[in-house]
């Protein structure tokens, strides 16, 4: 039986973040839709505790790259490489028992470049759309990518309502600021003519 690899973001509760714009995610894989297994999550059933108490959302930007794996076992390895990689963009991943880097300072992360990027840049596009749609001004394309990068500034309050941000405010701190830029400018016509 195939399974796939997903990806949960958890709530602030969880534990103290590493930069408060990476959340604690857990990396899990099922046989099941992932959809399926998430709602299995939120209720209890074969659900970590750490995720039956701190659910926010499902990741996709973050698992849908990978393809299933032949069987349970290559899935748990999928999973706690998975839970590695982000864990080196500066995420805390939680997997089969394991917190991935809790213990890791600031100076070993490495933001996703455009090319790591690439396989799911359709969820950054969604989100650049977004972000353009809910802005109160046409935002420029830097300070569209430091939205997008969770850049918390006093000129934020100026384009989103602080209290009530939409979910794409800040979904890509882990993506080099350069790159997301690069990728509203590119978009920055298209997100224009929706707005």
């Amino acid at each position: 039986m195939a399974s796939r690899v997903y990806v949960i973001e958890l709530s602030p509760a969880v534990g103290k973040r590493r930069d408060p714009r990476l959340p604690w995610v857990y990396v899990g894989s099922t046989g099941r839709r992932i959809a399926t297994r998430f709602e299995q999550h939120k209720s209890g059933y074969k659900s970590s505790g750490i995720v039956k108490r701190h659910w926010l959302r499902l990741r996709p930007d973050l698992y849908e790259d990978l393809k299933a794996f032949p069987g349970s076992k290559t899935a748990l390895a999928g999973e706690q490489a998975r839970a590695r990689e982000l864990a080196r963009c500066g995420f805390v991943a939680h997997c089969d028992g394991t917190s991935y880097g809790h213990d890791t300072m600031r100076s070993d992360w490495t933001e996703w470049d455009a090319a790591r990027l690439e396989p799911v840049r359709n969820h950054l596009d969604a989100a650049i759309v977004e972000l353009h749609n809910c802005c109160f001004r046409a935002p420029s394309a830097d300070e569209l990518a430091h939205l997008l990068y969770g850049t918390r500034a006093f000129w934020v309050e100026e384009l989103l309502d602080q209290q009530d941000p939409p979910p794409s405010f800040g979904l890509f701190p882990h993506v080099q600021l350069g790159v997301l830029r690069e990728r509203v400018q590119a978009l920055q016509p298209a997100s224009a003519a929706a707005g």
